[in-house]
């Protein structure tokens, strides 16, 4: 068997349904083999950073590794920010790099480049695979390294020599490890004497609060957090990653903490919270703005539940820590809760607090209502969110971008339909994932409303993914926040040089027009009374759709962004101080 037949058969042997890739001089082999199986679909995407971010939406929606592929040389240059956001996002991505031969090596032979170096650093593995005989072995390594533990990214780079090798290797090494096959493979509990010291604490505390990462999403938590939560009547908040873990609507949902688009109410549990429970939460930069939130509290215990021991206590001088799968650790510590309530029963103080925080809640909604129906020009972000949370009341996979949306979606967006969810790609904040997100989205689950959501700097780069959406006729709906700058750098100019805008604007066209030009239905929605017929009209298209939606720049309508709230109210304290 040829080398390239064998990787087609392992990954088939791994239930791989789809590979996103770009083709290039290298990739013959393995494109003939793939023609030759007709097992796995190939996605062909017009970047290989959209192909990688693909493969990055595909694994968070399917739980599945995410497949891409891309030539050597630029291909592989090109591909290096989907692989790196998927390993610090813990997502099992595996990408392929057909290479040249290593005959070539050191030669100046064109697009020779040192690929199994170049990964190195935004993989858990980058492997150069010098022997063909070996690839069913190499390829079930990057399947476990990519889900177990704390899953993340994996390379392979696989020379022309290796390609064309003709195997003499036995049926017998042809199998697959069926635990490898999804993420989490091989989930681990936590110590019975940790979940024991947090069953105590946690009925114990009078003001408990549990903050669900993203860690919990990829463990597929959900339904362990709601059940503890009720059982023991605490709040939960969310990071960014964490967001809709729980239905909005929710009485313990107080929504999203950290400095983007943070809930006041849900800062406020933070801070007056006697016990907080970390739940696959790295405790980052952005959830604990800049490790200030909550404040320092000597009497406040910090417990903090991850797959990664290495984050256990990183940021926080932690009072318990336990290591372990989001998902067992939680089903465990509800048994345990569950016997250590019936003769402990929860502080009497700890309902009127929850519903003090309620109160507050409905108090912010209330106060939002007046710009979440603007019927301002330029159309006010907030009410082309709730314009939108109209429309998601069946299953949905709402994708973001960095930047403009992030800080009005984290604040306002209500995932009302059962099974939804709201991905954003949150470790180094690149733009472009949205467009290309929603193919990889699709794919893992075509019966899903979907929903990109982008600023113009991300629309420049990824509109040639446009074409892709309409080539397979994906039926999504493509929203962009068109206010003709890099809007997020824009209103740092703002507010920290006193408007010296510098290199942040660009002509206001008609991206419409673009999208047109690649087969997609478009619309360009100009005032507040146009966005809800516009919405019903793409839900409805069963066909890709393009809105163009002309928003206010954050300069004049400043985000919910803590850090930026703050320098702009010493900035007018300054101005009143002056003579």
């Amino acid at each position: 068997m040829k080398s390239s037949d064998l990787i087609v058969k392992m990954l088939a042997l791994y239930d791989v349904e789809v590979i996103f890739g770009v083709p290039g001089d290298t990739s013959i082999p393995l494109y003939e083999s793939l023609y030759d199986s007709g097992t796995i679909r190939h996605v062909m995407a017009r970047d290989e950073r959209s192909a990688a971010f693909m493969a990055d939406a595909y694994a968070r929606i399917s739980h599945k590794p995410g497949i891409c592929e891309c030539p050597s040389g630029a291909g592989a240059l090109y591909a290096i920010p989907g692989v790196a956001e998927a390993d610090a996002s813990s997502v099992p991505v595996i990408l392929i790099t057909n290479d040249i031969p290593i005959s070539g090596e050191g030669k100046k032979t064109i697009t020779e480049l040192d690929c199994e170096r170049l990964f190195a650093p935004v993989t858990k593995w980058s492997c150069l695979v010098k022997d063909g005989e070996r690839i069913p072995e190499i390829i079930r390594r990057a399947f476990r390294m990519s889900t177990t533990g704390r899953p993340g990214a994996v390379h392979l780079c696989i020379p022309q020599e290796a390609f064309k090798h003709h195997s003499t290797a036995g049926d017998h090494t042809l199998y697959a490890e069926p635990e490898c096959r999804a993420y989490p493979a091989f989930r681990t509990r936590g110590s019975r004497k940790g979940l024991e010291a947090i069953t105590a604490c946690l009925g114990a505390a009078e003001r408990p609060v549990i903050v669900a990462g993203g860690g919990a999403k990829h463990s597929q938590a959900q339904g362990e957090i709601l059940t503890l939560c009720e059982l023991l009547e605490v709040p939960v908040v969310t990071t960014i990653s964490g967001q809709g873990i729980l239905p909005d609507n929710h009485a313990l949902a107080l929504g999203v903490i950290g400095a983007n688009g943070y809930h006041p109410h849900a800062v406020r549990a933070m801070e007056e919270s006697d016990t907080l429970l970390y739940v696959g939460c790295k405790i980052g930069s952005v959830s604990s703005v800049n490790w200030t939130l909550p404040a320092h509290d000597p009497e406040r215990k910090i417990l903090q539940v991850d797959l990664d021991p290495v984050m256990l206590g990183n940021n926080t001088g932690n009072h318990l820590s336990v290591a372990g799968d989001a998902r067992l650790v939680l089903r465990d510590l509800n048994i345990l809760l569950g016997d250590h309530l019936e003769g402990h029963p929860i502080p009497e103080s700890r309902g009127p607090w929850v519903a003090s925080l309620n109160r507050d809640r409905q108090a912010f909604w209330a106060e939002s209502r007046e710009k979440l129906a603007s019927t301002a020009s330029p159309i006010k972000p907030q009410r082309l969110i709730s314009a939108l949370n109209r429309f998601l009341d069946r299953p949905s996979i709402v994708i973001s971008d960095a930047g403009t949306p992030t800080p009005h979606i984290t604040r306002y967006l209500r995932l009302s339909g059962k099974d939804s969810t709201f991905i954003i790609p949150r470790a180094f904040g690149g733009l472009g994932y949205a467009i290309p997100g929603l193919v990889g989205a699709h794919f893992a689950n075509p019966e899903a409303r979907l929903v990109g959501l982008f600023g113009d700097g991300s629309l420049g780069m990824s509109a040639g993914e446009l074409e892709t959406l309409v080539r397979l006729k994906i039926p999504a709906v493509l929203i962009h926040f068109n206010n003709s700058c890099f809007g997020w750098i824009k209103a740092l100019q703002s507010i920290h040089t006193d408007n010296k805008f510098f290199s942040v604007d660009f002509n206001s066209h008609d991206p419409a027009m673009v999208a047109k030009g690649f087969g997609m239905a478009a619309h360009r929605v100009t005032a507040a009374d146009e966005l809800e017929p516009a919405l019903e009209k793409a839900f409805s298209a069963g066909e890709p759709v393009f809105l163009d939606v002309i928003t206010e720049s954050e300069v004049t309508e400043l985000p919910p962004v803590m850090s930026w709230q703050a320098k702009v109210a010493r900035n007018k304290e300054q101005q009143a101080a002056r003579p």
